[in-house]
């Protein structure tokens, strides 16, 4: 009988999408081995990632926010798997207990619990759990730009 938990996940987090949009539009880019940029989703996970799995449907609601994502990160942790980027869009991150250290694009940051971190667009990003207990975040994600052009025209088309 297999047997799993947080620590088997792809990314050994404990995490929850609580809020979706019917509309996904927003890039998820990691930079590949010969230095170019290409969408997570087209690298196989070892297990569903959370992007794959929709919320239900009373919480697929939101109309320009992109996503509602709440994490615990265990100490050593990582948000992801690797810095990544999203071109078309913003993304605030709400630290809301423990300690750890945010890198955006070539700045590293000391975050704990109460702070809030903003991650333009582009800006290459990961956080980690350089604490001794679980370090909790919630990610809300926008899009602007192409993002805000793309969720126009898929909303249109939903009509």
């Amino acid at each position: 009988m297999p047997i799993a938990n947080w620590k088997s996940q792809s990314y050994g987090v404990v995490q929850s999408l609580l809020y979706n949009n019917p509309h996904r539009v927003v890039d998820y880019l990691v930079q590949g081995k010969d230095g170019k940029w290409r969408q997570r989703s087209d690298t196989p996970p070892p297990v569903r990632r959370l992007f794959e799995t929709e919320a239900s449907e009373e919480r697929t609601c939101l109309q320009t926010i992109q996503f509602v994502h709440h994490v615990l990160i265990p100490p050593g942790g990582r948000h992801v798997h690797e810095l990544h980027v999203h071109p078309d869009a913003e993304e605030l991150v709400i630290v809301t207990t423990g300690t750890g250290t945010a890198t955006v694009g070539e700045e590293e940051h000391g975050v704990a619990g109460g702070d809030v971190l903003y991650i333009p667009p582009n800006a290459e990003h990961e956080v980690l759990n350089t604490g001794e207990g679980m370090l909790g975040l919630i990610f809300i994600n926008v899009p602007t730009g192409d993002g805000l052009t793309k969720l126009q025209a898929a909303q249109e088309e939903g009509r």
